[in-house]
Parts: C-alpha cells; structure tokens; sequence
C-alpha cells in the first residue's frame, strides 16, 4: 500500500466515512472529528469517496525501515 488516508479539517461528524470503511479504520472523537487509524487503514479509498465534507485527504505512507 503506497496511500492512506487521514481526516483533515472540516469533517462533518456524518459518518459517511465510518460505515463505509470495510476494516473499520475510523473512529469518531465524540464533537470533534473522525479519526483514521493508520495501522489499520488499507488504503482502499472508501472513506475519501464517501466524505461530504471533503474532509479526508491522502496521503503517501511513510516506508518502514
């Protein structure tokens, strides 16, 4: 997986994200915002599709060494 995602500013709290994630990457900070868990993602998309608000971005995963 060369790609991730992460929510930036702007979410909405709709959760279009969270229930369209397949691995369940996405939790919600309750009032704040979603959050995406980097070792979970999958890199699929899913939730950058889904978001309303435009609120997720990609990003370029950090190789480990």
């Amino acid at each position: 997986m060369k790609y991730i995602y992460q929510v930036g500013e702007g979410c909405a709290l709709c959760l279009c994200c969270v229930y369209g994630c397949p691995v369940r990457a996405i939790t919600v900070e309750e009032d704040v915002s979603a959050v995406i868990d980097p070792d979970k993602c999958i890199g699929c998309g899913k939730c950058f599709a889904n978001c309303q608000a435009e609120a997720i971005v990609r990003v370029e995963k950090k190789e480990e060494k």
